[in-house]
């Protein structure tokens, strides 16, 4: 992941040397060589499906994972993907190693314990609402909002692992992220965005996912200025209100904030916002 010559809008070095002591301390799990090869492709002038393809295909598990996960309700497919084949024919290449990579780090998070299991259940569920949300907007496919939505958060599954009732913070503060964030200062001088940017990095997210994941919870007039960066803050923010719709604690300031900042970028009519706040309240985003 290479930095832009603006550093404006990235961490500073000290913030990344805290997130890697946090890391360093956490059991942070490898991220399989076929991501990070199918990641590498498309690095390339003109990434090469058959070579796509085949990464994938040589793990068995993982392409049983991807074509039940590509088939699932959740992406509403109008006819079944029978193949990997066929799943690069109608998503390209990158809509299905984005879907790829969010089912590897689902697989290499999903069996979370108590405080990061909290933290899990959660972000699986934001995950959800962001495909919704992005399923309704333009510029965002649903495997990429998926895997945002998987990502944005999974800096906080470092600070489950390594502060004890975490996890009560998390759903005490669920409505109120500044608060989590300065709670996450005080006890290890970093927060969650910072560390998601950082694992970006080592498992090599692309760069505009990486600094939408350190900006996820700014105010959309100091994030930057690139629409794909601006788009994926936008719902998952909007994704945080509606959750919180759902909990009832959606009044709050920096929600009511999330919610009007989000609305306003994503240019959303009023039927797709009254079906997605009808959702929210009727528990619509349970699995």
């Amino acid at each position: 992941m290479s930095h832009s010559p603006d550093t404006e809008h990235y961490p500073s070095k000290t913030d990344l040397e805290m997130a890697f002591q946090a890391i360093r301390k956490a059991k942070v799990p490898q991220i399989p060589d076929v991501i990070l090869a199918l990641r590498h492709e498309l690095t390339q002038p003109e990434p090469d499906i058959k070579a796509v393809t085949a990464l994938i295909a040589q793990d068995l598990a993982l392409t049983g994972q991807i074509l039940k996960k590509v088939n699932s309700p959740l992406f509403a497919r109008r006819a079944k993907i029978a193949s990997v084949q066929q799943a690069v024919s109608l998503l390209g290449i990158n809509r299905l190693v984005n879907l790829v990579t969010a089912e590897a780090v689902e697989q290499l998070l999903s069996d979370a314990k108590g405080a990061a299991h909290v933290v899990w259940e959660s972000i699986m569920e934001q995950a959800r609402v962001a495909v919704t949300i992005a399923d309704l907007v333009e510029g965002i496919s649903s495997e990429e909002a998926y895997l945002f939505g998987i990502m944005h958060d999974v800096g906080s599954l470092i600070f489950a692992e390594l502060l004890d009732n975490y996890g009560y913070e998390w759903v005490l503060r669920f409505g109120s992220p500044q608060s989590l964030i300065a709670h996450e200062q005080t006890s290890l001088g970093v927060d969650h965005p910072t560390v998601g940017f950082l694992l970006c990095s080592i498992w090599q997210i692309p760069d505009e996912l990486a600094l939408a994941i350190y900006h996820h919870h700014a105010d959309m007039t100091q994030v930057p200025d690139t629409a794909k960066v601006r788009r994926l803050i936008a719902i998952t923010q909007l994704a945080h209100y509606l959750i919180a719709l759902s909990l009832g604690n959606h009044e709050r300031p920096e929600m009511l904030a999330y919610r009007d900042a989000a609305r306003q970028e994503l240019d959303m009519t009023e039927d797709h916002w009254s079906g997605l706040c009808n959702q929210s309240l009727q528990g619509g985003w349970a699995v």
